[in-house]
């Protein structure tokens, strides 16, 4: 049994060894000197073997000897970085892997593993990089292909490129022009941008093709009520999206601040405080306090106040309520 499989695998290698000397594949090894790369690929077709084996120590000494006999080979490289990474060398696996990209930059099976090892790292930054790199790519291979765009749209979002999200999502709607949830995400990415009316025309959009995205309608109704504006129809967009997913924390945030905006002071507390039992956020802490400031709670204001300022420090808003609460306090 063994023999056999030793067998296959020494004609996997020979065949290995051809396709490369072919014209199709010739590129992949740079050196013309005739004998060194006959070497050079001896080694990498015994590094192939053992790769084959699971005998990644010995596969990374035969890529090495191979790279002595053609340092221009991306191959080598390639297989180079994929052993060091499986012995965990991994500064010595992204150095072969870059060596890679600079030989050959259409191989994205580089991009690919330098960014499993960026994340591994936790060098975020670097892996959204590489994977910004790879749905490029596969985004012009196939422009009808949405998912891309979504998954490159997200990535952005997640580094905070919003015009860039923005773009992607927009050649969605190109292609799916009545697609609610993207109307959604590009809503989104309009309130990061500043642009409210781009904003609310497009979920309001969104709401007409799909009256029951709950995101849609949370999201309009709390910019209406935020505006202190069309109150009534805020609360009922705010409470369609209750309808739909009652036990969630923002959409009964947004609709205590309805209340708020109205002076139902006591009807917001009551909402606000069943916000808080189900998510801890610091916009929640901040209505309740403001809630609890208007009907002259003033400790517990400032109590609520404070809990906002622990969950997101720097919010220059909250300090300055703080302050005042704290000076008022002081000057009884």
């Amino acid at each position: 049994m063994h023999r056999t499989k030793y067998g296959m695998i020494l004609v996997c290698a020979g065949v290995c060894l051809t396709a490369l000397v072919c014209p199709a594949t010739a590129g992949a090894f740079a050196n013309e000197d005739r004998v060194a790369l006959a070497k050079g690929l001896a080694h990498y077709a015994m590094g192939y073997r053992d790769d084959l084996l699971g005998q990644t120590n010995h596969a990374v000494l035969e890529y090495e000897k191979a790279a002595q006999f053609d340092e221009s080979g991306y191959l080598i490289c390639l297989r180079l970085g994929t052993g060091y990474a499986r012995l965990n060398m991994l500064p010595e696996a992204i150095n072969q892997l870059q060596v890679v990209h600079q030989l050959n930059p259409e191989d994205m099976q580089s991009h690919y593993l330098l960014a499993l090892i960026y994340s591994n790292q936790r060098q975020y930054d670097d892996a959204a990089r590489e994977y910004e790199i790879i749905l490029k790519t596969f985004s012009e291979e196939e422009p009808q292909n949405i998912e891309i765009y979504g998954y490159l749209g997200q990535l952005y979002y997640s580094q905070r490129k919003y015009d860039q999200a923005i773009e992607q999502f927009k050649k969605i709607l190109a292609v799916e022009p009545n697609n609610a949830d993207v109307m959604y995400m590009l809503g989104s990415l309009y309130l990061e941008t500043a642009q409210k009316e781009s904003a609310v025309a497009i979920l309001q959009k969104s709401i007409g093709i799909d009256p029951e995205h709950d995101g849609s309608l949370n999201t309009l109704g709390y910019l209406y009520a935020e505006d202190g504006k069309n109150l009534d129809e805020a609360m009922d967009l705010i409470q369609r999206a209750l309808a739909i997913a009652p036990e969630n924390g923002a959409y009964l945030d947004s609709l205590g601040w309805a209340y708020y905006k109205k002076g139902m002071y006591d009807k917001a507390l009551e909402i606000l405080k069943k916000a808080d039992v189900i998510l801890k956020d610091p916009v929640i802490y901040d209505h309740i306090g403001d809630v609890c400031s208007k009907l002259n709670q003033n400790d517990e204001a400032l109590k609520y106040w404070k809990l906002s300022l622990e969950l997101l420090p720097g919010q220059d808003s909250v300090l300055r309520k703080i302050e005042s609460a704290e000076n008022r306090r002081v000057s009884k």
